[in-house]
């Protein structure tokens, strides 16, 4: 007949019971005591559900992550599917109508930078305003290539503008968008402030534009009238934003 073991002894082994470290016979002998000690059961009970509610956080923790993971993978795998029969579908019409790659080429970039971008917001964590505007700049890049490449060498229509207009207001509205990112990330500037510079920087972009297509001159720059056209919105945002900025900050 087993020995019945002390109530300080089962205290102290209760830790190992409640983690399964105990041997066999020494299970046994905690079980054949709690059965009929009211007070070591109840120190059980007391650690069996502290131990219960901080696994279980962890658990549910890795079910939920388990379960966002499978719907990005099904999200991005069915985007990546549905892509490729559009650029497929795509390309055997533009062969079929025009006898060699045409609007397809811009189609298919198109999908591709899409894509690339839809993948960055789903997985990228950290940093992911300059990993997302990177893939914008070489998204557009590459699709005003294609456009170009695509009207005057295939299809013999247009001009060769991207030198003289394309990449100069490309890169003109790239810095534009890069530099509210950049205060972000890296100066920690609070989203208010990085809209009111979009904004200010959009009244330059404006300007520079049309300066750059030929629509305006130097003159036309101080005319009223290209002001409200081209300016007046976007200073009451800047305006605006930077209120609410100053606001959200000192509340803070």
């Amino acid at each position: 007949m087993d020995r019945e073991l002390a109530c300080e002894i089962v205290k102290d082994l209760l830790p190992l019971y409640v983690d399964g470290m105990v041997s066999d016979v020494t299970e046994k002998s905690i079980e054949n005591h709690l059965e009929h000690c009211t007070e070591c059961n109840e120190i059980y009970h007391n650690m069996a559900f502290e131990l219960e509610m901080e696994t279980q956080p962890t658990e549910v923790s890795d079910v939920k992550r388990f379960l966002n993971k499978t719907k990005k993978m099904y999200l991005l795998y069915g985007l990546g599917i549905l892509s490729f029969i559009a650029i497929f579908v795509c390309i055997i019409v533009d062969l079929a109508l025009n006898k060699g790659l045409t609007w397809s080429l811009i189609t298919g970039i198109s999908c591709l930078f899409a894509d690339a971008f839809i993948y960055v917001l789903s997985t990228c964590r950290k940093n992911k305003g300059c990993i997302a505007m990177t893939v914008i700049s070489i998204g557009t890049f590459c699709l005003l290539i294609s456009i170009q490449i695509t009207r005057y060498y295939l299809m013999g229509t247009g001009t060769v503008w991207i030198f003289r207009y394309g990449l100069p207001i490309l890169l003109l509205w790239l810095l534009i968008l890069w530099l509210p990112v950049l205060g972000r990330t890296f100066l920690k500037w609070n989203i208010w402030d990085c809209i009111a510079l979009f904004m200010l920087l959009v009244i330059a972009g404006n300007y520079v534009t049309k300066l750059i297509t030929g629509d305006y001159v130097w003159d036309d720059v101080l005319h009223m009238r290209g002001f409200i056209g081209n300016a007046l919105g976007e200073v009451i945002g800047f305006i605006l934003f930077t209120i609410i900025g100053r606001v959200k900050k000192w509340r803070k």
